[in-house]
This record gives C-alpha cells, structure tokens and sequence, in this order.
C-alpha cells in the first residue's frame, strides 16, 4: 500500500518527517531557529502554529500577515509546513481565541463541570462560538488557497489542538444536559466500547439514552461525539474553499489509567471512541495521536489503536530528544506504515551557538535515517517488506526470518569488528559512533536486493535451503562466506527516487556483516546462486 496520504506541488507521495515549533513561535525570531534544527535532524517539514486573535485581532477584521510569513519562511528554507489552527482548542484550552471571545462568556459559552463551575475550555454546545471559529476558518483557507494553491508549502491543516474538555469528563451546563438526555443518534447504533458495564444497567431504568448504550463511558461518548461534530463542520467549510487534508491531533488515553477530563481531554480521539469520532468527523481525513510515552509496548499499543484502514498512522508530535523515541520511531514506520512522523519543540533542539544538543542526537540520527528512505518507505508501505530493528537493553542481536533468507543482526557497540575505510572509529567522535544505540529499517525490493539504512547495525544474510535440498547443513555453512553471498554493496543515497552510488563497498568492507554505523544507506544486492548446485566434473 504506497503511502499517498500527503502529496506535493506535483501531487507526488509525500512523506514529512519533521519537527514542530512551541507554540508561540510563529511570527516571532524562534521560527529562523526552528528552521535550523529541522536541517539538523535532516527533516522536510515544518509544522507551525495559526492563531485565531492573529487571524482575527478584532472582530470580523482579519490579518493574514502572519500566516504569510511562515510560509514564506518556509519556502525559502526549503521545507514543506503542516499548518496548525489554533482555533477554540489549544489542549482543550481557549488560549488562542480572540479577546472578544473571551470578554463575553455569556454569548461563547464555557463548559461547565459537574459543580456547575466554569472548566478552562470552551463548550462545543455553543453554536455562537463554532460559527465564530468556523468563519475565521473559512478567511484562513481563502488565503492559503490564493497563495499557496500553487506551490502547495503546506502539505495538511490540522485542524484544533488535542482538543477536549480539562477538568470534567463532559459538559454540564444546561445545554449540554438537554443534548445528553436525546437518543443516541443513528449513526452511533452499532459501536460498543469495551468494558462498558452497561449490562449491568436494568432495562427499564429512568437514565439517559447514552448511559444505557455506553454504560460508564457514556460521559466520553457523549463527548467525543459533539466534538467530533463541531470539529467536522469547521473541517467541511474549509474544504469547500480548498481540499486540502485536514486532521487533528490527539492527546491520547492510551498513556495511564484512562479516564477522561483527568488523564486526558475529555472527548478527545481516544482509541476508545476512534470509531465514534469517525462517525461523527468524515471530512477530518486523519486523527493523529501524541505520543509521548516512550516505554515501548505501550507506544506500540497507541499506534496499534491509530493504524487502521480508515486512519494511516501520522505521529503529529513526540519527544524531541531521548534514545527511546529514537528508537520506536522505526517501529511506527516499519511495523504500522507511519505516513509521517514529526518531534515537538523544535527551538529546543539546539544550544545558543545553533548546535545540536547533546541528548537530541538520538532523536536526529533516527529522522536522518528515515529522511534518507522516505521514497522506499513510501512505496512498500504496508507491504510487509519493511523491517526494523531497534535495540531493546541487554539485546546483543536480533533474528529475523524472511521467506528466502535468514537476517541476523548484531549491534556493533557489543561488537568489535573491521569497518575498513569508510568510517572513522579511532577518534573520540568515531568513539561515540561506535557506542550508538543500533537501530535500523530493511527494505526488500526485490527477491535478492535490499536497503539498509541505518546506525550500530551489521546484518548478516543466510539463504534458507530449498525443500529440496539433500544437504541443507553444507549449503547453509558455505554461505555464511560474505564474499560467496553477495553480487554488490553500494553506500549512497537517493536523489528523489534515482538510486545514486557513493562507494562501491566490494572490498574487504565486506569480509564480515553489512554494517551500517552512522546513519549510512546501503544497497545489498545477494547472489542467488552461491554455487552448491554446479556439478563437479
């Protein structure tokens, strides 16, 4: 399945792996920074920022000047942008609408908790208040339509941020109440969350019509309901002027103990209501989670909810830094088809003089590697034939079994062995090199060529024997030989989807494993007939 979700200028697959700025940087000098540590982590993309009282600093009087400058920003560095409205919800907070917006609670209303006291976010049953967003929505998409239609620097709009309720696991003001009390809507009939308990709710029982059907979740159903539905109209005007993808992140649920308004925003994109939300939300075409968690089988369990058929997984933000995210990046793109990956705090990346942190070069060595592959991650996509290795602690190696071949993978900071030529590992940075946490992505392209792009990895290929083999331990001895496995090993790079050759590795670079060690792009292509079949005349 080739990753087409994002295309550019040419409606090319596209695939942005990048870093967001803080959320106040747009407009503002930390932009040049944010640029800087893009190129540093050798991204493509930019996300920034909109804000709606920029957009809108009087009412109905608009200025497009800030949204113009970002993207001129980011033609002139070269980068594609995701562009972020910051509209009624920024983390479920109003932090960024208009100051009209928020001198009159009593037209744009706040949601309020079970104490009928205001919660710092504003009720998405206040029709007053989505018509103000919705309109300013509208100017924003005529502009970026009338200057960017073209050159198409913006790849997607996400639409709000981590939207949802704080402080309560729904909205209890009066109008809240009179929606809570109507019938679970049509489109609603078929989904059930699990462990609702509403089994256990008698059938005659005077509750509501979403107690009945969702049990204890029925606060979040309710709520993921009308957010999806506020959200989806602000999405539907904006295509009306310019279809472009529109999406929205996620502070996910899947990260504590689950409980809405507490752990989480209340009626936001959990995978607990994913399938409510795609009901209520069919012109949002993506929800992408925020994953910030960096043990690894619960990162694992958050792109295993988002990767579906009807959501590609685009990881909108993680952590800058840090050796974890460094390494379940490869997983999000080898394992669950990532069509994008991006990093949050983009200034953060770099110290006064503009140079890389030291804690962020785990995170940037992963984004070159996946920047270096991005026209095969796009193309074998979902296909099976992308795998990573990511070295777990107290892993040494890592097997894997492939149709034609046995793949062994040794993480060279446990290794001593001959790099030859092409890599210094005598100096104090070729020292650091060496001790690199080993991760990697393999592509199969064909039946005896692969892609190895990669750090502190060396991977040794065995041709499995045949069926029919008599022989199968004397054909699996000799092609332990490197020189008898392969035809060529080229180190190089990709010149848009044009194969180019740096060096030509056939010497004694291949006397053992094919190793990649810092960040290096490999292509192996193995020879399919080591010569165990010639008879011997």
């Amino acid at each position: 399945m080739e990753n087409t979700f994002f295309q550019d200028a040419a409606g090319k697959p596209f695939m942005p792996i990048g870093l967001q700025v803080h959320n106040s940087s747009t407009g503002s000098n930390m932009i040049k920074k944010a640029i800087q540590a893009v190129k540093a982590y050798g991204g493509n993309c930019l996300e920034a920022p909109v804000y709606w009282c920029c957009v809108e600093p009087k009412q109905d009087r608009y200025d497009m000047e800030l949204v113009k400058g970002i993207v001129d920003e980011a033609r002139s560095a070269g980068l594609h942008l995701i562009l972020l409205w910051f509209g009624t919800s920024k983390n479920g907070h109003p932090n960024y609408v208009p100051e009209y917006i928020k001198l009159q609670p009593q037209t744009y209303r706040l949601a309020l908790g079970p104490d009928k006291a205001p919660v710092p976010s504003l009720s998405v049953h206040c029709r007053a208040t989505l018509e103000r967003d919705k309109k300013a929505f509208v100017k924003f998409m005529e502009f970026l339509k009338a200057y960017d239609g073209e050159e198409r620097t913006v790849l997607a709009v996400q639409i709000e941020n981590e939207m949802g309720y704080a402080n309560t696991d729904r909205d209890y003001s009066c109008l809240a109440d009179r929606d809570y009390e109507k019938p679970v809507p049509e489109a609603l009939k078929d989904v059930e969350l699990p462990d609702s308990g509403k089994e256990s709710i008698p059938a005659d029982s005077a509750v509501s019509p979403w107690k009945k059907q969702f049990g204890r979740h029925s606060h979040e159903a309710f709520s993921a309901w009308h957010h999806a539905l506020y959200i989806n109209e602000i999405a539907e005007a904006g295509k009306g002027i310019y279809r472009i993808p529109m999406i929205t992140n996620v502070m996910v649920g899947e990260q504590s103990y689950e409980e809405p308004g507490l752990c989480y925003n209340a009626g936001a994109a959990v995978g607990r209501v994913l399938d409510i939300w795609k009901a209520g939300a069919p012109d949002l075409d993506l929800l992408g989670p925020d994953i910030y968690n960096q043990n690894r089988r619960e990162y694992v369990r958050i792109c295993e909810a988002y990767a579906r058929e009807d959501n590609p997984l685009f990881i909108p933000e993680s952590p800058v830094r840090g050796e974890a995210n460094a390494m379940n990046a490869l997983l999000a793109a080898a394992d669950y088809g990532a069509v994008g990956i991006c990093a949050f705090g983009a200034e953060s990346a770099l110290d006064e003089e503009g140079k890389l942190m030291e804690d962020c070069r785990d995170m940037a060595l992963t984004m070159r590697i996946l920047s270096s592959m991005t026209p095969l991650l796009i193309r074998y996509r979902n296909t099976g034939r992308v795998h990573a290795f990511a070295e777990e602690e107290f892993e040494t190696s890592h097997y894997l079994k492939l149709p034609e071949y046995h793949v062994v993978a040794k993480y060279l900071r446990h290794e001593k062995m001959y790099f030859g030529y092409t890599t210094d590992t005598g100096s104090e940075e070729g020292r650091k090199k060496a001790q690199v946490r080993g991760r990697a992505l393999l592509v199969q392209t064909g039946p005896c060529e692969f892609y190895l792009g990669g750090a502190g990895v060396a991977l040794d290929f065995y041709k499995r024997p045949a069926p029919g083999d008599e022989d199968c331990f004397s054909h699996l001895s000799s092609r332990q030989s490197g020189q008898l496995n392969f035809l060529s090993v080229e180190e190089g790079h990709f010149d848009g989807e044009t194969w180019v050759t740096e060096l030509m590795r056939n010497g004694d670079e291949t006397n053992f494993s094919q190793y990649v060690l810092d960040g290096q792009l490999l292509r192996i292509r193995l020879n399919p007939d080591t010569g165990m079949d010639v008879e011997d005349k």
